[in-house]
């Protein structure tokens, strides 16, 4: 079948792409910088469903018989998920209905129960358009999936080490499937289509809490189950209400409400319509999470916070009750008036930006080279001027040792410009 995949860079529209190329399906894999995965038989395209919108000519539509839709947005900012998930996508369908080929939508559980959230209100005004046309079209409605590389299992991920875990609810239900199940209901659907327009929910056959999830991620990790604490609901709407005003991804308004809702249906229609029923989430957790790597997730946080208070804290100390201080280490070195004051001054200043930079994503990198340089600089000056420090018994110049090895650990750890970027 020749299949168009929009989104095919993300966590679902990725494991998508791999799995269809290797059933044998010629691929039009579209993202907005129109590359990704050299995979043959996959020829990719530009496609930015924002742009889309506001263009329909924007994208020429290939031959194909099948349209896949599995881009989406994790936003705030109801703009953006209208144009993204509603009135792009649109455009798309309306373009598969005058080409005669099939849609195969994928949406979210919920979609068009909550209308205030809307990042689902926009994936269900998609969903009604595509089955208003007419065509042959399937809205496939995904639990929480779970998998390597998915935004919601990272968050989880990152979780899970921790033996006290806050929750905005202890309540609330859902039926959690993994990636690889989802991938294997688009491709059973593909081989068993319906006979007319349906819309599909996917989800697991287990119903459990948030907290039983993650103490299932913990028992793959051989970890024994956590405690968990309900976050009060003051605090949870002050934390949603900055959310929405920062841009945050895992807490606002939208995940708030979303949180304390059950989030459940059957898995009958689904195994009705193609034969394919998803497999409990414990028998798909084989790699993943591992250990390492949601440890590293968890500490990185304490850890930048820990780093930007130890720059900033340094900057204020050595502009207030330390600046006496410095200046008799700088006549130590023999250096004295405006040139001591201004070596005093500046290199506040300067451990002052470097722990701004911490604490903006775009910089921290930057940042955190930049530390690792002036900390050897720092040494290797003490080294030559003062000896002395090195054996002082507080280890005023050792602990920059321990130091190093941390800004190195969160350099080498935290993501690359490119994975950043994506």
């Amino acid at each position: 079948m020749r299949i168009l995949l929009v989104g095919a860079s993300g966590f679902i529209g990725g494991r998508l792409l791999a799995a269809l190329q290797a059933a044998g399906h010629p691929l039009v894999a579209t993202s907005r910088s129109g590359r990704g995965a050299e995979l043959p038989g996959v020829r990719w395209m530009a496609l930015d469903l924002a742009a889309l919108a506001e263009q329909p000519q924007a994208f020429i539509w290939p031959e194909v018989d099948l349209l896949i839709n599995a881009a989406g947005l994790l936003d705030t900012h109801a703009g953006r998920l209208e144009m993204v998930q509603h009135f792009g996508p649109r455009r798309l369908f309306e373009q598969a209905a005058e080409q005669g080929a099939a849609v195969l939508q994928l949406s979210a559980l919920g979609a068009g129960e909550h209308p205030g959230v809307p990042f689902l209100a926009s994936k269900a005004a998609a969903d009604d358009h595509l089955l208003g046309l007419g065509i042959p079209a399937v809205v496939l409605r995904p639990s929480v999936v779970v998998g390597e590389g998915g935004a919601s299992s990272g968050w989880l991920a990152q979780l899970s080490p921790w033996p006290l875990i806050p929750l905005l609810d202890r309540r609330a239900r859902l039926q959690p499937v993994h990636v690889d199940d989802l991938v294997g209901a688009v491709l059973a659907l593909i081989r068993q289509w319906p006979s007319g327009p349906r819309v599909l929910p996917l989800v697991g056959p287990q119903v459990m809490t948030l907290a039983e999830l993650i103490d299932r991620l913990r028992a793959r990790q051989g970890w024994a189950p956590a405690r968990y604490l309900q976050v009060p609901a003051p605090l949870a709407r002050l934390g949603a209400r900055l959310g929405d005003r920062l841009g945050w991804r895992a807490l606002n308004s939208q995940t708030l409400t979303l949180a304390r809702h059950d989030n459940l249906a059957s898995t009958v229609p689904l195994a009705e319509a193609c034969g394919y029923l998803p497999a409990p989430i414990e028998a798909r957790l084989q790699g993943w999470p591992r250990q390492a790597e949601s440890v590293t997730l968890a500490l990185q946080p304490p850890m930048l916070a820990a780093m930007a208070l130890v720059w900033l804290g340094t900057a204020a100390v050595c502009l207030g009750p330390g600046y006496a201080w410095g200046l008799g280490i700088m006549a130590e070195m023999g250096v004295h008036g405006w040139p001591a004051t201004l070596a005093v001054v500046a290199g506040a200043l300067c451990d002052a930006l470097l722990g701004l930079g911490l604490l903006l994503r775009r910089w921290r990198r930057r940042a955190l080279q930049a530390q690792a340089l002036l900390m050897l600089v720092y040494m290797a000056i003490i080294s030559l001027a003062l000896p002395g420090y090195w054996f002082d018994p507080f280890g005023s110049v050792s602990k920059n040792l321990v130091l190093l090895v941390a800004t190195l650990w969160l350099l080498w750890t935290g993501p690359t410009r490119r994975h950043a970027a994506r």
